[in-house]
């Protein structure tokens, strides 16, 4: 699958917000050294390398280390805009 089609809908970052609360709220999100967030804090919540070494690797390492894109969609998307991010917050 071209790059360029590793893309999630609004509804899939919905659906990861909430995953990140529940992940949170069950304990399988937890603050570390680097990152004190506030678990009680549903607006502010853990910041993306936590969310990503507690959630998004182990997950797709289950599912053979896809993308969270081509987890949720292993044949692409057609994408209609893109939104860049920093891993440096």
């Amino acid at each position: 699958v071209p790059p360029q089609r590793w893309c999630v809908t609004r509804a899939d970052l919905l659906q990861f917000r909430r995953i990140v609360q529940q992940f949170v709220a069950e304990g399988k999100i937890s603050p570390t050294e680097m990152d004190d967030f506030e678990v009680t804090d549903n607006t502010i919540g853990p910041c993306i390398h936590t969310v990503n070494n507690q959630l998004i690797k182990p997950l797709t390492a289950r599912a053979g280390n896809p993308s969270w894109a081509l987890m949720l969609h292993p044949e692409g998307l057609e994408c209609d805009l893109f939104v860049t991010h920093c891993w440096q917050e």
